[in-house]
């Protein structure tokens, strides 16, 4: 077993190993991207109702001396779908969704992504 590394493949090996810690981080990034979004979408059905609304809260960090809080806000969009049962149902979607479902569309086909 060879322990020494002469010098000029000691860049090379910490390119090699860099590389690979890069593509770890970004496997746990596209994982944890996939995993944050909204999996659950509503019940199928048509389209009859589209809203968003701008809101804010607040949030509180830290610990002990260390406590702040802020206020976050931003936009919430909801779709109303009726299904074949003549059922009405209002749930949260991602903004991509309220952009590519418009009224009378089908849901959950009207998704593009």
């Amino acid at each position: 077993m060879i322990t020494h590394v002469p010098p000029h493949h000691q860049g090379r090996r910490t390119c090699r190993a860099l590389t690979g810690v890069g593509a770890g981080l970004t496997a746990v990034a596209l994982l944890l991207t996939v995993s944050c979004t909204d999996s659950t979408p509503g019940p199928a059905g048509r389209v009859v109702g589209a809203e968003r609304e701008f809101e804010c809260h607040t949030e509180r960090t830290g610990t002990g001396m260390k406590k702040q809080t802020r206020q976050v806000c931003g936009w919430e969009y909801e779709l109303t779908t009726r299904d074949k049962d003549g059922r009405e149902h209002e749930f949260e979607v991602p903004s991509y969704v309220y952009r590519d479902c418009r009224h009378g569309s089908a849901y959950p086909s009207c998704i593009n992504r």
